[in-house]
Parts: structure tokens; sequence; C-alpha cells
């Protein structure tokens, strides 16, 4: 499994996991899914010059967590 998605399960608030099974009432399914959605955007507003302009990487950055309801 990626490290990152690790790090995010374990941000997310998952209790202890091994490989792949985890157990979740939801609340932490929620969470790891707008950490997610984070990442994304987070990550198109970090790396702009590789795909588009500044504004066009924050517009989407920001459509994404607008579209999920994920706020910073």
């Amino acid at each position: 499994m990626n490290e990152r998605i690790k790090e995010l399960i374990l941000k997310a608030g998952f209790p202890k996991f091994d490989k792949m099974y985890v157990v979740s009432d939801g609340e932490e399914l929620e969470r790891f899914a707008e950490l997610i959605v984070q990442e994304c955007a987070d990550f198109v507003r970090e790396y702009p010059e590789k795909y588009l302009t500044h504004n066009q990487a924050s517009e989407i950055g920001f459509g994404m967590e607008e579209h999920f309801g994920v706020e910073e």
C-alpha cells in the first residue's frame, strides 16, 4: 500500500490496521475521503506549472473542494 495512503488512513483516525483491512463506524471513512480530495486539490495547486497556469490550478483545486464539500 502506498505510504501516503497509510498516512491518510492514520490521519483520518482509523484504528491501527494490518495491510488493507480496517474496521470503521463510518466517521473515519468520511474523513479519509475528505483527506484524499484535499490531497488532490493541494497537488494541483502545488504543481501548477506541470499542467496549467497558476490561476487555473488554483481554481481547479478550489472547485474540487467545493464539489466534494471539503474545506481546507
